[in-house]
C-alpha cells in the first residue's frame, strides 16, 4: 500500500479493506512503499505544466514515479519478516513480478481504476499518445504477471476484460463497503430541497460548474431551495449556496458535521464527468438520500442500476435543472429512492461481502 498513514487518516477504501482482513485473521502485515515528501514533490514538479489538469495527468502517468515506487516495494517485502502465502497490492502502480513470480507466490490487486478508465476521464489530447501507451503497457504487464485482479465496481471489471484484453477468469468483481452503517429513516423529511455536493478537488471534473448553473434553474421554480458544497472553501457567494470547508472524516467533529450535512439532505447530487469509484454516493446511500450522478464511469452501476437516483449527461445543466425539479417536487419518489439506496449498502456495499470474495478466489491459488 502507498501512503499507509495517509490512508488511515482519510479512512480510505484501501485502508478499510486491510483493516477488514486484519479482523478477519487473513492479514499478515502491510508494506508500506510511500516514498519520502520532498521526493514526491520533486516528482511532482519534474512533471509541471501550466495548466493544472495536464500537470495532474502528467503525474498520474508518471512511469519513474511507478518504478521507483516499484523498487521501494520489492525491498519492503524483500525485508518483512512475518510468514505469507499470497501477495495482495493496492492498484498498479507497483510491478511486483520480480519478487513474487520467482518465488511461486499467487499475487493479486484491488483496484478502483485503471489507465484506460482514467485517460477517458480526461479532454482529448490533453497528454501525447506515446505518453499513454507507456502507462498501458506498464499496467498490462503489471497484469500478466498477477494470479487475479479484483475491483470494487462491475463496470472496471469489463475494462480490465475488454481494454486489456484479460481472461474473464482472471479479472474478479470484490465491490466495496461503505464507511457508514445505514440508520433508521423514520422522521427523515424528504421536503426540505436541500442539496448536496461534496468535492474536495476538480470543482469543474466534478460537475460543480454545471450544478451551480442548474441550481440557478432550480431557484426560480423553489426560492427555499439550498445547495450545500462540502469539500473545499470553493469561493462561491450567491444566493442559497452554502459553502463549507474540507471536513477530515478522521477527526470526531468533522465527523459528526460531515453525517449532520448528509442526515439533513434531500438529495445528494454530483455530476461529475467520471469517477473512478464514486465512494461519496455510497456515503449518500447510507444515509438514505437519493442520487444524481453522470451517465458515465461507474455512476450508472452505483445510482441508477440501485434504483438509487438516476444519471444524467455530463455537462447538460439544462437536464439536470429538469431532473432536480422532478425530484424535489415528489418527497414520496424520494423517499423510495432513498430506501433503495439503503438496501444496496446493506446487501451489497460491506466490507464482509468484499473480504469473503477476495478470501474465496485467493484461497484457490494457496
Amino acid at each position: 500500500m502507498q501512503g499507509l498513514a495517509f490512508q488511515q487518516r482519510k479512512g480510505s477504501a484501501f485502508y478499510n479493506l486491510f483493516q477488514q482482513l486484519d479482523e478477519s485473521d487473513n492479514l499478515s502485515g502491510i508494506v508500506d512503499v510511500g516514498i519520502p515528501r520532498w521526493l514526491r514533490r520533486a516528482l511532482r514538479l519534474k512533471n509541471g505544466a501550466l495548466d493544472r489538469v495536464r500537470w495532474n495527468a502528467k503525474d498520474q502517468l508518471d512511469p519513474v514515479r511507478f518504478n521507483l515506487m516499484s523498487r521501494r516495494a520489492v525491498r519492503g517485502l524483500e525485508c518483512f519478516e512475518g510468514d505469507f502465502n499470497a501477495l495482495l497490492q493496492i492498484g498498479s502502480n507497483l510491478d511486483l513480478n520480480s519478487f513474487h513470480q520467482p518465488r511461486a507466490i499467487p499475487a493479486f490487486s484491488f483496484h478502483d481504476n485503471n489507465v484506460y478508465a482514467y485517460v477517458r476521464s480526461l479532454p482529448k489530447g490533453l497528454l501525447p499518445a506515446e505518453r499513454i501507451q507507456r502507462a498501458i503497457d506498464f499496467e498490462k504487464r503489471v497484469y500478466d504477471g498477477l494470479s487475479g485482479i479484483f475491483t470494487m465496481s462491475r463496470t472496471l471489471a469489463r475494462s480490465f476484460v475488454e481494454d486489456f484484453g484479460l481472461s474473464e477468469d482472471k479479472v474478479h468483481y470484490a465491490g466495496f463497503g461503505s464507511p457508514f452503517a445505514a440508520k433508521s429513516l423514520e422522521g427523515k423529511d424528504y421536503d426540505q430541497q436541500r442539496i448536496l455536493f461534496v468535492a474536495s478537488h476538480s470543482f469543474e471534473r466534478k460537475g460543480g460548474v454545471v450544478l451551480l448553473e442548474a441550481f440557478r434553474q432550480v431557484k426560480k421554480q423553489f426560492p427555499r431551495a439550498r445547495l450545500v458544497m462540502v469539500g473545499k472553501e470553493w469561493n462561491i457567494d450567491e444566493n442559497g449556496v452554502e459553502v463549507h470547508g474540507f471536513l477530515n472524516k478522521g477527526d470526531p467533529d468533522d465527523l459528526e458535521k460531515y453525517r449532520e450535512l448528509f442526515k439533513n439532505a434531500s438529495l445528494f447530487v454530483m455530476p461529475s464527468y467520471t469517477e473512478a469509484f464514486g465512494e461519496v454516493f455510497i456515503e449518500a446511500m447510507s444515509h438514505g438520500v437519493p442520487c444524481i450522478g453522470a451517465n458515465s464511469g461507474v455512476m450508472p452501476e452505483i445510482v441508477r442500476d440501485n434504483h438509487a437516483g438516476t444519471v444524467v449527461g455530463a455537462g447538460n445543466h439544462t437536464e439536470l435543472a429538469e431532473t432536480i425539479l422532478s425530484y424535489l417536487s415528489n418527497p414520496t419518489a424520494l423517499r423510495e429512492m432513498g430506501e433503495a439506496g439503503q438496501r444496496a449498502v446493506e446487501n451489497e456495499y460491506n466490507w464482509q461481502n468484499v473480504t469473503g470474495r477476495i478470501n474465496g478466489v485467493i484461497e484457490r491459488y494457496i
